[in-house]
């Protein structure tokens, strides 16, 4: 398995980030992608596990994310992804564990057309460490979803490390299985992250609002033609009423 290791210098820290990254892709057997991060007491490692079928392509990610503070406390994220025939790239499921001074909080916004999302936030009282997670799914007609991009931010202060996961289909289609590609790690700015992650929610917002004032609309234009009906809805009732009497 190859590696590499860094140091990455963050401004509020007095301790140096120290980057250890692996990775191991041979022919016919399963890759993996690992990062690991360590910083005074708190150490945060990142696996990305790609498992090839008997064919040969990619058919199913794995996700795993652990973040020890070094005095007791975790945070635990494990994600599964697999191709699936009829609905793509299948989320079979997310699990998230926090323990001990973690706080965190999860949303979940979906308003088609945009892409399905998930964000999970969480952080550490004791290290003043934490870290975001967020899944996002574009779906393709008939509920197929055709992308999957996964990002998570090692927190420190006001600034973070940043990677980014997506996953898609070869350029062979979905029968040549999943094309997983892995960008970072990246120094980037808490206030940058903040604001990609709070656009996306203004814009899952809007268009949750958008469809609510839609359906308000109808429900609207439905009453009022109750309320006022039409001549020929005014004869129908009238001429049902009469059959009814004789």
């Amino acid at each position: 398995m190859a590696g590499n290791k860094s140091v990455v210098r963050f401004m509020s820290s007095g301790y140096p980030l120290e980057v250890n990254t692996k990775m191991q892709k041979l022919e016919d057997e399963d890759g993996t992608t690992e990062f690991t991060y360590s910083l005074g007491n708190t150490h945060v490692t990142m696996k990305i596990t790609e498992k090839i079928c008997s064919s040969g392509g990619v058919k199913q990610v794995y996700i795993d994310l652990f973040e020890n503070s070094g005095k007791g406390s975790f945070a635990n994220l494990n994600l599964r992804l697999s191709e699936n025939k009829r609905y793509g790239i299948l989320c079979n499921f997310m699990n998230t564990t926090f323990g001990g001074s973690y706080n965190s909080i999860k949303n979940h916004y979906y308003a088609p057309p945009l892409p399905e999302r998930e964000v999970v936030r969480y952080y550490s009282l004791e290290s003043g460490c934490g870290g975001c997670f967020t899944l996002e799914k574009k779906k393709h007609e008939y509920g197929v979803v055709v992308r999957v991009k996964a990002t998570h931010d090692f927190i420190v202060g006001e600034e973070t490390m940043h990677v980014k996961v997506k996953i898609g289909y070869d350029d062979g289609g979905r029968e040549k299985g999943l094309n997983v590609e892995v960008d970072g790690p990246v120094k980037l700015t808490t206030e940058y992250v903040n604001y990609v992650v709070s656009r996306s929610e203004r814009k899952m917002w809007t268009a949750i609002e958008a469809s609510n004032d839609a359906v308000e609309t109808g429900r609207k234009g439905i009453t009022m033609a109750v309320r006022n009906p039409t001549l020929k809805q005014k004869e129908n009732s009238i001429a049902l009423q009469n059959d009814i009497t004789y």
